[in-house]
């Protein structure tokens, strides 16, 4: 019995556009993923950056007020310092004449009589009489080794008889410092911080003992 086939021959079935579509479908999906894996990178870069924006924001207000406070602690610190000067020197214009007064009663020789003291511009203008030269000139420089006095000057001398005596007639100019020993002080302070030397037990106390 003979057979003929009126079909042809088997053909083979194409299923490349099938996967042409499915690459592509793949392909978009796998940007979509990245696009979105992106987006979230990016959203929590930008967050991290807010947070820490916010931080520093909230720093800076501390640092701000920190400031602040500093500033008012040295403002009134200044105005502490001010009213300490002033007191200072209220107390010092008290108590620096009799001082001055003072030194200058102890400069002032057996053979010297000071007959007027006139202040102004800062300086002593001193009036008296003494016996001779020498005196005067013993008297000036007494007067010169106090912390009060500085630049002790002679302005004039001229002989004149007092009750048939020959005596010599003097004044002297010499500036005035009533923070004299305040600044005596200072100084010895300074001195002693730039060199501190050992002291030891018994000298301590026999420096105790003499004061």
């Amino acid at each position: 019995m003979i057979k003929i086939n009126l079909l042809g021959d088997d053909t083979v079935q194409d299923n490349s556009g099938t996967f042409i579509v499915a690459a592509y479908c793949a392909s978009l999906v796998l940007c979509i993923g990245i696009f979105f894996w992106l987006q979230s990178s990016l959203d929590s870069k930008v967050l991290s950056v807010k947070n820490e924006s916010l931080k520093l924001e909230a720093q800076l207000a501390h640092l701000q007020e920190t400031t602040k406070e500093v500033k008012d602690l040295d403002k009134k610190r200044a105005e502490l310092n001010d009213k300490l000067v002033v007191i200072a020197t209220l107390k010092r214009n008290k108590v620096g004449p009799v001082r001055v007064l003072d030194d200058l009663n102890m400069a002032l020789p057996e053979r010297a009589w000071v007959t007027e003291v006139r202040e102004g511009g800062g300086a002593l203008h001193i009036s008296g009489i003494a016996l001779d030269n020498q005196t005067i000139a013993t008297f000036m420089k007494d007067l010169g080794t106090s912390e009060y006095f500085k630049d002790v000057e002679l302005v004039e001398t001229k002989m004149v008889d007092k009750k048939g005596v020959k005596v010599r007639e003097f004044t002297l100019d010499a500036k005035i410092s009533y923070a004299g020993k305040i600044k005596l002080k200072q100084a010895a302070e300074a001195s002693a911080g730039k060199e501190q030397k050992p002291v030891s037990t018994d000298a301590t106390t026999e420096e105790a003992k003499t004061s």
